[in-house]
């Protein structure tokens, strides 16, 4: 996808990083991560949201989507990790219809680490779709 846009000259710079590895400083006025921060292990979040944080200049804003599931899914697949022997923590998902990992870390705790470094909710809403669903947040970067 990255060499498909840098052939089609749709951005002067392409660039194919992860969000652990996002560098950047005050450089965009805003940001999107859509189906991508429940791929983020919970040791990582406090890292990957300060980067994006870094990343955009102040006042800048950060549309968020984050993967929510029941309370009840939650607690099986800990149950089960943890019976597994893994060392998982609350919020991890590696079975199921996944498709991989996930980690939810639920709103509180999101809401959290997004505040600490330095977010603020501008506009948030969610689509459940039966048992999961999109936490949707718009999120203004402080000064």
């Amino acid at each position: 996808m990255a060499e498909q846009a840098r052939a089609r000259g749709i951005a002067d710079r392409v660039e194919h990083l992860g969000l652990q590895e996002l560098a950047f400083e005050a450089a965009f006025d805003g940001a999107m991560t859509i189906d991508a921060m429940e791929h983020v292990p919970p040791d990582d979040w406090p890292a990957v949201v300060a980067n994006v944080r870094r990343a955009l200049k102040p006042g800048g804003h950060w549309y968020v989507t984050l993967e929510e599931v029941e309370e009840p899914a939650v607690e099986k697949a800990f149950r089960s990790l943890k019976a597994q022997g893994v060392p998982a923590v609350r919020g991890e998902v590696v079975e199921g219809d996944t498709g991989g990992y996930h980690f939810y870390p639920g709103r509180d705790r999101a809401l959290g680490w997004l505040g600490d470094a330095g977010f603020e909710v501008v506009a948030e809403d969610t689509d459940w779709r039966d048992d999961w669903g999109y936490r949707h947040l718009l999120l203004r970067a402080g000064a």
